[in-house]
């Protein structure tokens, strides 16, 4: 029987977190008759992430659930909104996300695989699945757990002894780091994180009450997540109860939507959940609502009407409009929650979702090489990491408002757009003790010719982006564009901002999304071509030679560098490493010496890279920022990509974030000899040696320490 693959990274062939397998890690343990310890998050303050409270009394025990109540279970009955109450930590933002999931069992059981139990087959280990940045995670946990005083510390179910929402934080816990990196956030992370999907906000004063009730009705039949808060307008309001009994700057899970009919007429009505479990709304349609008194029995026995302090409560779409400001939302497919034409018949069908195709890339923000920063930083905007789109066709059905329609039929052109949605999200940056978000954001530009360098940037408008630099882990914008050929281009707004991040785009006609070093070249890598020697120059060598050669008329590395450093400026001297480098990338024979007909061109080299340096010395320091050193090189007669730049810092830049003198005639020099050693004796060298599979022979070729002549030095290159 043939066995049927999956790809990695899919929710059938997860990514094993730090490597541990589950089954095996499982079995093991069942031979063995042990319960499982993990060795990766071990149950100590370390995995709290917190300091610790000096207080002996509420000295921290991690215990397993039989340990804390006899009865425990990893589930029991059902899951469902209730199973999650909030700890002594602050993340409510991802127990709402929580609370949503269990109202959807396709998506539950992606999250916490079924058949696992505190009883049958029990070894203390268990494992659950999370999204994360393209691919889906296991993460691997035994089931020791936080408590003080003889109860949980952080999230725990209404009834006290079902144990898979604390287990669920644990693990989340562990793949981010720790639980004190859990504290604060945004709902949209666990949402994505839960589902794949994409989330995004939509202000709840820009629909009309019975619009967002059909709205919200649609999306949750869809199978997304919802949830909702009121914004605190200052950091001393978040907490705070309102007269309503609502918490401010405190995400609520949006559990399920519906229609009551009562004496006169019917009410249209969200259920709303507090991951506390308790703190609940109080005015009109709350549990001991007056409201409730035109409703008979039966409908209130069909929407499981309780009078209980649970948190979750009833409210009507009316009230939550006046007293909520946002709604996040995540869905598996980008469907827009509702259009502005869309029936506010509460009874009309939802629209079918449409078809999306998916492209992802995987990148990085270096310093000193793609961390470019925003377009407030022209001359290293450009170097940040761009991204080529290409929309070969229209959408089939594209979705308009009135306006747009009326439009369109003036301009045919209008409907002859695709539909495009860009997600940035930079990668992993909660820390132990604190979230350290940068400000992200992404450009789309219209790509005409093949030379995309500062100039092209700093003329070009963007024909979309993210809007402002936010400090949110994602950002995300839907756009309509012609057909044709598009850049994206990542970004955060400082320079030299290491991180890392991951672009996806939807489309609905397909798209085809792929890495691109831009480069302005002709074709060819054009090695530095030889100035004409300066008379002066050519009087100072011989003067220097019949003074200081020995008898074979020639000058050692020492004596080459007292001259070359008596005519260049004084903060552009050059050390003796970068003088033998100079000697050994002539054909020498492999003795470090130059003889007259030599040392005349590598002089006046030397004073044109001198000019070539000042120019971009913007601040007469003696250095240049690694952002220019692709401008320089190229006024130099050498043209390089993305990675050869990148590769050539890290080796001459020793990380820094400026590059002396000494260092760039290094970098002229390395690939001088490079173009000589593969057999481009017209200066001339195809750019592809630079990719694929032979940049590791480039990196070996770099990154030595020094090379003996020409001839020597391929065996480096070889290496």
């Amino acid at each position: 029987m043939e066995t049927r693959r999956f790809a990695n990274g899919s929710i059938a062939n997860p990514v094993q977190f730090r490597d541990q397998h589950y089954v095996a890690l499982l079995d093991a343990c069942v031979k063995s008759g042990s319960l499982f310890s993990d060795p990766t998050f071990t149950p100590d303050q370390s995995s709290i992430g917190m300091p610790t409270d000096p207080d002996p009394k509420k000295e921290v025990k991690w215990l397993r659930p039989k340990e804390i109540s006899a009865n425990a279970v990893f589930v029991e009955d059902t899951t469902c909104t209730t199973d999650i109450c909030q700890g002594q930590l602050g993340d409510c933002w991802l127990l709402a996300a929580l609370s949503c999931l269990t109202m959807h069992p396709n998506l539950f059981v992606k999250v916490v695989p079924p058949n696992q139990s505190l009883t049958e087959s029990y070894a203390g280990i268990f494992h659950f699945m999370f999204w994360q940045y393209g691919e889906w995670v296991e993460v691997v946990v035994d089931d020791r757990l936080p408590v003080r005083e003889g109860r949980l510390l952080f999230s725990y179910s209404c009834t006290r002894n079902e144990y898979w929402s604390a287990l669920v934080e644990k693990a989340y816990a562990k793949l981010i780091g720790s639980y004190g990196s859990l504290k604060g956030g945004n709902i949209s992370e666990a949402m994505e994180d839960f589902t794949g999907g994409i989330a995004y906000s939509l202000p709840v004063s820009s629909r009309a009450p019975r619009v967002m009730w059909k709205a919200l009705s649609a999306a949750l039949s869809r199978g997304s997540l919802l949830s909702c808060f009121i914004q605190a307008s200052n950091y001393r309001e978040i907490g705070t109860v309102t007269a309503e009994g609502l918490v401010k700057g405190h995400a609520y899970a949006i559990t399920d939507t519906d229609t009551v009919k009562k004496l006169a007429g019917e009410a249209l009505l969200l259920r709303l959940r507090n991951p506390w479990g308790f703190v609940e709304y109080s005015g009109p349609w709350s549990d001991t609502s007056k409201d409730w008194d035109d409703v008979d029995a039966a409908e209130k026995k069909r929407i499981d009407l309780k009078n209980s302090e649970d948190g979750e409560f009833w409210i009507s779409v009316e009230d939550f409009n006046k007293l909520f400001d946002t709604v996040e939302l995540c869905s598996v497919d980008p469907d827009p929650i509702v259009e502005e034409d869309t029936s506010t018949d509460p009874d009309s069908p939802a629209d079918p979702p449409s078809a999306w195709t998916l492209s992802s890339h995987k990148g990085s923000w270096v310093s000193g090489s793609t961390a470019g920063g925003s377009c407030s930083y022209p001359r290293s905007f450009w170097k940040n990491p761009q991204f080529q789109l290409v929309l070969a066709e229209h959408d089939d059905d594209i979705e308009m408002t009135p306006g747009e329609k009326k439009v369109a039929e003036k301009q045919k052109e209008k409907a002859k757009q695709c539909t495009v949605l860009v997600e940035l999200l930079q990668k992993d940056r909660r820390k132990k003790e604190k979230v350290n978000f940068l400000h992200i954001a992404f450009h789309i530009y219209r790509r005409r010719g093949l030379c995309l360098d500062q100039s092209f940037f700093s003329f070009k408008q963007p024909v979309g982006s993210s809007g402002v630099y936010q400090p949110f882990r994602a950002v995300w914008r839907e756009v309509r564009l012609d057909p044709g050929n598009y850049v994206i281009l990542a970004s955060t707004y400082s320079p030299n901002q290491p991180a890392e991040f991951f672009l996806r785009v939807y489309s609905k006609t397909g798209n085809n999304l792929g890495t691109q070093d831009f480069t302005c070249s002709t074709g060819f890598l054009m090695v530095m071509s030889m100035p004409p020697v300066l008379p002066e120059d050519r009087k100072r060598v011989q003067k220097t030679f019949d003074e200081v050669a020995g008898p074979d008329d020639k000058l050692n590395a020492k004596e080459f560098m007292k001259l070359v450093n008596s005519v260049l400026e004084k903060d552009y001297q050059l050390p003796l490493e970068t003088c033998r480098q100079l000697i050994f990338g002539e054909e020498t024979g492999g003795r470090s010496s130059l003889t007259r007909e030599q040392t005349e061109p590598v002089l006046t080299s030397l004073r044109s890279l001198q000019s070539i340096f000042f120019k971009f010395d913007q601040d007469s320091s003696g250095t240049m920022s690694p952002f220019e050193l692709s401008l320089a090189l190229q006024a130099a007669g050498v043209q390089c990509d993305g990675q050869v730049i990148q590769l050539l810092w890290e080796r001459f830049g020793s990380g820094e974030l400026h590059l002396p003198f000494h260092g760039f005639v290094a970098c002229v020099t390395r690939l001088d000899v490079l173009g000589l050693l593969l057999g481009n004796t017209d200066f001339q060298l195809p750019p592809k040696i630079f990719y694929g599979v032979e940049i590791w022979r480039l990196k070996c070729f770099l990154r030595s320490h020094s090379f003996v002549g020409r001839a020597v030095c391929l065996g480096s290159l070889s290496c």
